[in-house]
């Protein structure tokens, strides 16, 4: 393991930031997975004390990314049963933010709902990856916020956390965003028209079409 980058002192919350930093060391595979995750030496890389990695290191064994083992913690390793499982859960958490959606929405988030799917799009439709996944984390954010329930949107945020990064670190492309825009865009739709019912659905289908796409890449990627 090379290790991780010393953090710069920054205005933002120390504890966010050593979040941050461990949930992207994981991502590129500074740290691997099934590594044993070490609070002490994660401190001494990031140049700060230990109360703020063991609070990051806590949030990331609640969303998943780690696990205890033994009298330690090792970052999850790839396996269809932890993309399965994580996929799932967001489907039925996702079904709810976009039920409440369609009726709590204010008219400014429904716009910003349509244009962020309609962006989404654009990017699929142009190849542009980066461009297409920020604007789909943003788009799923929002029908969380829209929902106006605290506990749902930390619950989305954590299960968007954890399936964004097993996708980006265990199966870097799946393809098909094009499809996954056009359902944005119908999610979009029912949210605006306060069609709960079909919003609902909708974005627990789309979330559960994208489990198969991630599926069918590391099934793909684990063959000789």
């Amino acid at each position: 393991m090379t290790g991780l980058n010393p953090l710069e002192p920054r205005n933002e919350n120390l504890t966010d930031l050593v979040f941050d930093s461990i949930r992207e060391a994981i991502v590129d595979q500074t740290l691997p997975p099934g590594s044993r995750v070490s609070e002490q030496r994660i401190a001494s890389q990031l140049n700060v004390s230990k109360t703020p990695v063991r609070e990051g290191l806590l949030r990331l064994r609640h969303i998943g990314l780690v696990k205890s083992f033994e009298r330690g913690l090792r970052v999850v390793t790839p396996s269809v049963h932890a993309i399965r499982n994580a996929y799932e859960f967001r489907a039925g958490i996702e079904r709810t933010a976009a039920y409440y959606a369609a009726h709590r929405a204010d008219n400014a988030q429904r716009e910003e709902l349509m244009k962020l799917a309609r962006t989404s799009l654009d990017a699929a439709t142009a190849g542009n990856a980066l461009g297409f996944r920020a604007s789909d984390r943003a788009f799923h954010r929002l029908i969380a916020t829209a929902a106006d329930n605290d506990v749902l949107i930390r619950a989305v945020e954590d299960t968007l956390t954890l399936t964004t990064v097993l996708r980006e670190r265990d199966v870097p492309s799946t393809g098909d965003s094009v499809s996954c825009a056009h359902e944005h865009i119908a999610i979009a739709q029912h949210i605006l028209a306060g069609a709960a019912d079909e919003a609902q659905k909708e974005a627990g289908d789309h979330v559960l079409h994208v489990m198969s796409l991630v599926l069918a890449a590391h099934t793909a990627l684990a063959q000789p």
